[in-house]
């Protein structure tokens, strides 16, 4: 699913956030007090979009291609190292559940989760 370009231009954030919005929301089903997912929302927005943007400008002849934005790339484990620590540093009781429910995870897919990103970040 495509959703970050139109007519080779790059849409506004405010589209970008709310199909992350749409995203988390959907898998959230309720479970995440809203105004905590609206900060993560944020935060996944405001961490990827300048991403898109600088790699169009940096690229223009892929706009012809279209490569586009895909939810695959909000599945990401250096989002999920992002949230997660985002949860860990606001003191979030319920950032494990939290996390498992975002991340579409069980107990032990986090526990693994959990082990990479501590690999990774001491390797």
């Amino acid at each position: 699913m495509l959703f970050w370009k139109t007519e080779n231009k790059i849409k506004p954030k405010r589209d970008f956030y709310s199909k992350i919005k749409e995203y988390y929301v959907g898998l959230s089903d309720n479970q995440i007090p809203i105004e905590l997912l609206n900060q993560i929302i944020s935060k996944v927005t405001d961490e990827i979009y300048p991403d898109y943007t600088r790699f169009s400008q940096q690229y223009p002849k892929s706009r012809n291609a279209d490569p586009g934005f895909k939810i695959d790339d909000i599945e990401h484990p250096s989002v999920y190292f992002m949230i997660t620590d985002f949860l860990n540093e606001k003191g979030i009781s319920k950032a494990r559940e939290y996390s498992k429910i975002l991340f579409k995870m069980n107990d032990v897919e986090f526990k693994k989760h959990q082990d990479y990103k501590d690999w990774y970040e001491t390797k």
